[in-house]
């Protein structure tokens, strides 16, 4: 006779007590979920370019052999969260003005004064800035380990690091390579994507350390370091570098290079003005450039921004996952030069020897606080609003990363995010080679 297995007709299903004996498992009574982060993925191996990674999945279908699998029990158990990294865009600003070759732009003026703290609203938001700074002073008194530990512990994307090349800035222009390919590589290979470059930085702490380049670089047949007229490597120097952009424009049959980067430093407004120099001396036309900044808060750093806004096709600052959230860190890409126009390059080197003027008379009470005459500016409202919007949407999520800093530092127990899958997902993405 057939019956219904699940019904009081059977006696075994009639005897079954409904609180059953056997404990609902617990965080506490389970075993440690076994860790997946380095199991290959075909789907993912097949499609780099797919960005999210369903590892609960994974979990459940393996865990299941161990588990009780009740209605109950699937409802109580912990299900590790699905990994995604985030999603991001390279919003370009195209410039409207008509752009006449050979000529100056308008508004160029060179603005000497005291130091001074800048309006925030003029190219920002007050209270958002306001917000940042009160976030930052916070965390003056943490000690340097208890704040470097909280600070890994924080950032999803920690162990980025520096993939296959020197250090973590590459893996930054990596990422953004993947958004806007300005190399034209869609896998990095040391071997086949070969080029030619120069660079110049001082000597000494500072200078390049060609042993630790991979040898399949060949570095010293590709890469030429330069040091200036003087051999110091000082670009605040006109003549160095006068003498470097010779080197480059020798080099490239008076082409110039197709890719300039500079890494700007915080409070150097100086080097990053002459990086600038540097650039329209040697990228070609039609060229790119990318250049780190840390903030475009004052009246002078938005000015030098609205200088490469007028001389390229078009501009993006962006912020790469790679840069830690905490800090002010932040890319500009420009691409498309132009021209390589002499009469920007005689103003920004009038604008160098300003500076080199103030440090030897003026005791450090004066700096060059304009370069371009603000209401040229604010007549552009999509250049103003596109700056305004930038500066706000990174100083909100810097904000949100110091809290999530300060959450870490004030609770060093709490577990980090598997930082491991996201540098995976990371790789993935940008095309570089996942060496476990």
């Amino acid at each position: 006779m057939n019956y219904d297995p699940y019904t009081d007709e059977d006696p075994e299903y009639r005897n079954t007590p409904l609180a059953s004996p056997i404990p609902r498992p617990t965080r506490e009574t389970c075993p440690p979920l076994q860790s997946h982060q380095h199991r290959s993925d075909p789907y993912q191996q097949n499609y780099p370019g797919h960005n999210s990674y369903h590892s609960a999945s994974q979990i459940s279908s393996t865990h299941s052999m161990h588990m009780d699998t009740s209605p109950n029990d699937l409802s109580n158990r912990q299900i590790a969260p699905q990994i995604e990294i985030q999603k991001q865009s390279a919003n370009f600003l195209s410039c409207g003005i008509p752009y006449e070759e050979g000529k100056s732009i308008n508004g160029l003026k060179i603005v000497v004064g005291p130091i001074i703290e800048p309006d925030y609203n003029q190219f920002c938001n007050k209270d958002v800035v306001q917000l940042l700074i009160d976030k930052k002073k916070e965390l003056k008194n943490i000690p340097y380990e208890k704040f470097t530990s909280a600070r890994g512990k924080s950032n999803l994307y920690e162990k980025v690091g520096q993939s296959i090349f020197m250090n973590r800035s590459a893996s930054k222009l990596a990422c953004l390579d993947a958004l806007v390919n300005f190399t034209g590589v869609k896998r990095y290979d040391p071997v086949k994507d070969l080029a030619y470059g120069w660079g110049i930085t001082l000597t000494g702490d500072q200078d390049y350390d060609l042993d630790r380049f991979r040898q399949d670089t060949m570095v010293r047949e590709c890469f030429k370091p330069c040091y200036g007229a003087d051999g110091t490597g000082n670009l605040y120097k006109e003549e160095n570098i006068r003498h470097f952009a010779n080197e480059v424009i020798k080099g490239t049959k008076n082409e110039g290079a197709d890719f300039v980067t500079a890494d700007g430093e915080h409070h150097l407004k100086q080097l990053i003005l002459c990086q600038i120099i540097a650039m329209f001396m040697t990228l070609k036309k039609n060229g790119d450039f990318v250049l780190k900044l840390f903030d475009v808060f004052t009246p002078f750093t938005a000015g030098m921004v609205w200088i490469l806004y007028r001389h390229f096709e078009k501009i993006c600052i962006i912020k790469p996952l790679p840069s830690r959230p905490a800090n002010s860190e932040r890319y500009i890409i420009c691409r498309n030069l132009r021209e390589r126009n002499p009469q920007i390059v005689n103003f920004l080197f009038e604008v160098n020897k300003k500076f080199n003027e103030i440090k030897s008379s003026s005791g450090g009470s004066q700096d060059v606080n304009e370069v371009v005459d603000f209401n040229e500016m604010s007549n552009d409202e999509d250049f103003i609003d596109y700056l305004k919007m930038s500066n706000m949407k990174i100083a909100i999520k810097q904000s949100e990363a110091l809290d999530e800093l300060l959450k870490y530092n004030s609770n060093p127990e709490l577990r980090s995010p598997d930082q491991e899958e996201y540098r995976r997902l990371c790789f993935l993405e940008w095309g570089l080679p996942i060496e476990e």
